[in-house]
């Protein structure tokens, strides 16, 4: 291959990546309790020429099929309620959308409308599904075989689709104090941990302990969901006498 053919295509190769795409970065999945929100992690890349038409006049539109559900500009006038928490601006197009239903279930589309030449349809899509029980939280570790006197630390991780109405995450039997963050997934769903931290006595011994999950519905009404439980197994630490 000649030098001036290789520098046609590198100069080719950066002038696309220089120019960017439109594409959309959105969850393949989710999974819905009934009755409550979801938030739709969802950022964008546009061409580069493009960039000057992201202002305020933007909003965030969700499609299924042609249809439009939900309209950041009128969300209380949209089919299903709910808000923009991202910033279009800065191609950030997370939404909230309220007291889901199992007849919302569908693939899900973004559109950035904006009163000017930016106005796009994204290809890729969301299916959101749903369920009439929260999923089980997960207990890590799954067993607890330790001596007397050893600090431990267990972990309750819960789903938390709905930024807005997060878990509420408790411990039985009462291990003390407990950390709560929101950790983020790879395809940036979040999930709700609490990490209990105790030193291990003969009182924790032949306990079983789990953790229960609490989502609170916008009805008002709430749905729990416990983990699989451990029995906590810790021995003594045996102290010979000493030998005179």
């Amino acid at each position: 291959m000649s030098a001036a053919l290789t520098l046609l295509l590198i100069g080719s190769l950066l002038q696309g990546a220089l120019c960017g795409e439109f594409k959309a970065s959105i969850p393949k999945t989710i999974k819905v309790l009934k009755g409550s929100c979801v938030t739709i992690p969802c950022s964008f890349e546009i061409e580069d020429k493009y960039n000057a038409h992201l202002d305020n006049t933007c909003r965030a539109i969700w499609r299924i099929d042609q249809k439009t559900v939900f309209d950041s500009s009128n969300p209380q006038t949209s089919t299903i309620k709910g808000e923009l928490r991202g910033d279009l601006r800065r191609k950030d197009c997370t939404t909230t959308l309220n007291n889901m239903q199992p007849d919302n279930s569908n693939n899900y589309f973004f559109r950035l409308g904006c009163d000017n030449d930016l106005k796009y349809n994204f290809a890729d899509q969301i299916s959101i599904s749903f369920t009439d029980v929260p999923p089980r939280p997960t207990l890590t570790p799954s067993a607890l075989k330790v001596k007397e006197g050893t600090s431990v630390s267990l972990m309750c991780s819960a789903a938390a689709p709905c930024l807005s109405h997060p878990p509420t995450v408790t411990w039985t039997p009462d291990l003390g104090e407990s950390v709560e963050t929101l950790q983020e997934n790879q395809d940036k769903t979040k999930v709700k941990t609490s990490v209990v931290t105790f030193t291990a006595s003969q009182n924790h011994h032949g306990k079983t302990i789990s953790c229960t999950a609490s989502y609170n519905k916008q009805d008002g009404s709430t749905e729990s969901a416990v983990s699989t439980s451990l029995t906590a197994d810790i021995s003594c630490e045996f102290i010979y006498p000493h030998s005179s």
